[in-house]
């Protein structure tokens, strides 16, 4: 019988696919683990028990939309988006009385379909708004943390287009004045219905020359507008020679639907009628899209011609302009970008998945792809000179779960953990979190569960916000909660009160079986801390616990899983994995934790003597060894904590036995 040792000293591939139980032969087979639940990988190596869910408010709505609205570092707000309604959250408090008007929300357009289809970015205090079946508009905030507008977005130039492009057989006149620039001039055409109301704001273009539409008569057949380029003379055109554009964006025709800044413009993209367009602004002068003669800080207007329609779904400024579509993916190299130099280059042909936008992260673009399957980076690579569109879940597929996703936010790293976090809600409930620390090869999903359902996400000023939906005293509930590393479990309230062993203010939590966690228990001996209390069910918004306290959590459980990948070694006589073995010692390495087992035995925290009785286990820092008994065909470590106490594993050490 030989007996083997096998160390795994990080978690840095995370949670894998359980495609991948045979690929010994893989050096991040031996970094994984077959389940990880409720933990985040660490930027060290190690796994961490996540964050509980702290209660931040309740929604009687069951749709909701999370927008960050960040001016800078310390003025930044949660913008919740309802049915025609939006709502303002600073560090995780509900503004009232929002302009004076007595009310705690902002009335929108908004219905509860169209606040997931919207597309916004954001310049100092004023936050763009798009969604193709309204006019874009702007939410501007005021001077105080509830003074808040939202309008719509007046624009003195619109981009144009000729919808129409049909004058044949018709004729267009030139009046006087046709050859001052600055100047006004009519043009009369010969037929009716050619020269409409929805030409004003548009453009004639013919002979050389434009003209900005500023009016027209339509039983005169005629348009009037400024001369911008002049004709180069005064010859009656034939319809064939003429363009009579009208403005792009109207309800006839639908509004932009995705939007951003990039190099000193406001770039919009995909109305109805004009889905493979993109529009740059004049430079400087955000809400003004005339193109003009085509100048270099005039406005520009790009269509994409490929092999097939690809609708623009998201636009994103990264190191260049990049532009996500329905069938694949491009950027625009030139910077700075200018009318008379711009050309769109595809660079690989996934397509995304409209309902989720694209971040940047760790130096790259993550988006979803259109089948809801895979995440991927879209990263410049130097040697190539070009974009590639990697799977950062090729390894872990699995924690997608079924469905398409339906958000995606990103967190950079503190000085607690040293990664950026990636968060997708899945459309099971769940959350997929993936961190990734590019200098360091950290590439690690594992996943979020909670009682109940998770529905959007977003982080401000580093605090993740979570719009969940929950099961409670038998009805559906709906909160807005945030992963604080304080709270040791989900919908929690923790508070500092005076002695007494009633906690009030749980409300939400009524008819809900919960766990209490005590920092400090007040008794005759002295206080205690990491003390977890026997369960308590709110009733009219408080409980009564059996004991006095002073410092106090109650909220809904979570429990934490860490499992291995099946034990894998080669020995002279062939690998372990073919034959029939038992752990014997497993040593966990431990920092701060407590309250864990390991294949359902307890991992002891104290030791015998007179000053540790009467007294809650504390948390451990340094290595733990437990002897394990029986066979089996995997030879797996399982890590389980089902109490709300710390929890951080940084790795594991296993003694095997092999027969054979």
């Amino acid at each position: 019988m030989a007996r083997v040792q096998v160390s795994q000293t990080q978690f840095t591939s995370g949670e894998l696919d359980p495609r991948l139980a045979a690929r010994h032969d893989y050096d991040g087979y031996f970094k994984g683990a077959e389940t990880l639940t409720n933990v985040i990988c660490l930027g060290q190596g190690g796994v961490k028990r996540r964050g509980g869910m702290k209660y931040i408010n309740a929604h009687t709505e069951s749709s909701a939309r999370f927008v960050t609205f960040e001016f800078n570092v310390t003025q930044t707000y949660l913008l919740v988006f309802t049915s025609l309604k939006m709502y303002v959250y600073k560090d995780g408090v509900k503004q009232t009385n929002l302009n004076g008007s007595g009310n705690d929300y902002i009335a929108t357009p908004y219905n509860a379909t169209q606040i997931k289809e919207l597309n916004v970015t954001q310049s100092a205090d004023t936050l763009i708004i798009v969604h193709t079946s309204h006019a874009p508009r702007k939410i501007v905030r005021g001077g105080s943390h509830s003074t808040w507008t939202l309008s719509t977005i007046t624009f003195p130039y619109q981009p144009t287009f000729d919808f129409n492009q049909d004058y044949d057989g018709s004729t267009f006149s030139i009046g006087s004045g046709f050859n001052v620039i600055g100047g006004d001039v009519t043009v009369t055409c010969n037929q009716a219905s050619k020269i409409t109301t929805e030409h004003v704001g548009g453009m004639f273009e013919g002979n050389g020359a434009i003209v900005r539409i500023e009016s027209v008569n339509v039983s005169a057949k005629t348009l009037t507008g400024k001369v911008i380029k002049e004709f180069v003379n005064q010859n009656t055109l034939d319809g064939v020679d003429v363009s009579l554009e009208e403005p792009v964006w109207s309800a006839a025709h639908g509004y932009p639907s995705t939007v951003t800044f990039h190099e000193s413009r406001l770039w919009m993209g995909n109305s109805t009628s004009r889905p493979q367009t993109l529009w740059g602004s004049v430079i400087g002068s955000f809400f003004d899209f005339d193109r003009g003669v085509g100048n270099d800080d005039e406005g520009i207007d790009i269509t994409l011609d490929t092999d097939q329609v690809n609708a623009i779904y998201h636009i994103v400024s990264g190191r260049h302009l990049q532009i996500f579509t329905s069938g694949g993916e491009f950027f625009i190299p030139e910077s700075p970008i200018k009318p008379s130099e711009v050309r769109v280059s595809r660079q690989t042909k996934f397509g995304v998945l409209q309902a989720v936008r694209p971040i940047n992260v760790d130096g790259a673009t993550m988006f979803i792809q259109r089948n809801g399957k895979q995440v991927r980076e879209f990263i410049f690579t130097y040697t190539e000179a070009s974009y590639v569109s990697s799977e950062v879940n090729l390894l872990a597929p699995h924690i997608m779960g079924s469905g398409l996703p339906l958000a995606m936010a990103s967190q950079t790293g503190d000085v607690n953990n040293e990664g950026n976090y990636l968060f997708v809600v899945n459309n099971d409930g769940t959350m997929g979190v993936f961190i990734t620390n590019r200098a360091e090869k950290v590439m690690a999903w594992t996943k979020f569960v909670t009682d109940g359902f998770i529905r959007d996400v977003a982080v401000v000023e580093d605090v993740v916000y979570i719009f969940v939906t929950r099961s409670i005293g038998g009805s559906t509930k709906h909160f807005i909660e945030a992963l604080d590393d304080n709270h040791f479990t989900d919908s929690s309230v923790k508070k500092s009160q005076s002695s007494s062993a009633t906690v009030t203010g749980l409300n939400h939590l009524d008819g809900k079986e919960c766990r209490v966690r005590a920092n400090s228990l007040a008794t005759a001996g002295g206080g205690k801390t990491n003390t977890v209390m026997a369960n308590a069910t709110p009733s009219s918004g408080s409980v009564t616990l059996n004991r006095v306290v002073t410092d106090v959590e109650v909220g809904i459980n979570f429990d934490v899983t860490i499992k291995t990948m099946p034990s894998a070694i080669n020995l002279q006589s062939g690998p372990v994995s073919v034959k029939k073995r038992r752990i014997s010692k497993v040593s966990a390495q431990l920092h701060e934790s407590s309250g864990l087992k390991i294949n359902d035995k307890a991992v002891p925290n104290k030791n015998l003597g007179v000053n540790v009785l009467g007294k809650p286990p504390e948390v451990f820092t340094g290595i733990k060894t437990l002897p394990i008994l029986g066979y089996s065909k995997t030879a797996q470590v399982t890590v389980t904590q089902t109490d709300p106490l710390p929890l951080t594993l940084l790795g594991l050490t296993v003694e095997l036995q092999v027969t054979g």
